[in-house]
């Protein structure tokens, strides 16, 4: 990754794209110890921008995969064990579809839960997930397992899948799914202001959702496929999340940290005749290796009907970047159900 001022310069460019006088845009730019903050457009508060709270939408599958490192960790989980022998509340589940197929979009499950024309025709002012509930999730499943077997193992992005990884954790634990992912995750962290529901005081500073044209819109909520999609942070807590993720990834102490270094590793390659390079798919994160003979980068973005943003972060150069919008250029006819 490049120095300071050139990082400067590359982060002034990669937030082009989202700016408008009607949007905030916020970036970062983390090299070793010091991070940079950049912010373009409208204001959403008068804190400092680095406290403004966004929707980063599927960045929340990154911190599901740590989640789900950490019970495989704690030796609660086996990853590659039926997602249905987590609970009997889960005995319609095929038997083919385990926690690292979900986690590496490799279940064979579709992205969303009904086709999308009629997804279209049925959307909700929250979001194409609000209504839809643990028992309509369980209830999917039900519903299916009268189909054929087993699909082929190709690779699928999937909003139900990681949905439903975070349900069986929720249920497995007996606790909701964003509960137990603070608990376990983002409080360790001391991510303070990363969570899917917001108080007074954050909602202040929350930067409400907009259209490409700049009209204000509902934020997403979500019941059943929370896992998939639900966390709003600040530039400051995604910076703090890069920075642990880089310590625990090149000086691992304790759990947490062992999931965080187990959720980088690949599982499964997204290259030529199924490569590692130029991209690989880890737990929740892509590994992006555009030159073999540099280390590669992790990435996950996110985009809701009025929100989008985008993470890297390279832990063998102590380096980091984000870009987080109230934008909603991921909001064409995809973005709307894929998050």
């Amino acid at each position: 990754m490049p120095d300071l001022n050139d990082g400067h310069r590359l982060l002034q460019s990669m937030m082009r794209p989202y700016e408008s006088p009607q949007h905030a845009v916020v970036a970062f730019h983390l090299r070793n110890e010091t991070v940079t903050y950049l912010h373009s457009g409208s204001h959403v508060s008068d804190a400092p921008c680095n406290d403004w709270i966004f929707e980063i939408a599927s960045i929340t599958k990154v911190f599901t995969a740590i989640l789900l490192c950490l019970l495989v960790e704690e030796g609660k989980i086996d990853p590659q064990a039926p997602v249905r022998d987590m609970s009997g509340t889960l005995k319609d589940v095929p038997e083919w579809i385990t926690p690292e197929s979900l986690i590496s979009h490799r279940s064979g499950l579709p992205n969303y839960f009904m086709p999308l024309w009629k997804a279209l025709l049925t959307q909700q002012p929250e979001g194409p997930y609000a209504a839809f509930s643990r028992a309509d999730l369980l209830a999917w499943f039900r519903h299916r397992s009268g189909r054929p077997g087993r699909p082929k193992f190709h690779h699928a992005y999937s909003n139900l899948g990681m949905g439903l990884l975070g349900e069986a954790m929720a249920i497995m634990e007996e606790k909701p799914f964003v509960e137990l992912l603070a608990q376990k995750v983002t409080s360790p962290m001391a991510l303070k202001d990363t969570t899917d529901h917001l108080d007074g005081g954050q909602q202040s500073r929350f930067a409400n959702p907009k259209t490409i044209r700049g009209n204000s819109i509902p934020p997403w909520t979500f019941q059943s496929l929370a896992a998939a999609g639900c966390l709003r942070p600040t530039a400051h807590d995604l910076a703090r999340f890069a920075r642990v993720v880089i310590r625990a990834t090149n000086t691992p102490e304790t759990a947490l940290d062992r999931a965080i270094r187990r959720s980088k590793l690949p599982l499964y390659g997204l290259g030529p005749k199924g490569a590692m390079a130029p991209t690989a798919q880890c737990s929740g994160w892509l590994l992006v290796t555009p030159d073999k003979q540099e280390p590669g980068f992790l990435f996950h973005n996110g985009g809701t009907a009025g929100s989008s943003c985008a993470l890297y972060v390279n832990p063998e150069r102590n380096a980091a970047f984000a870009i987080l919008s109230n934008n909603g250029v991921a909001g064409n006819l995809l973005g709307s159900t894929k998050c």
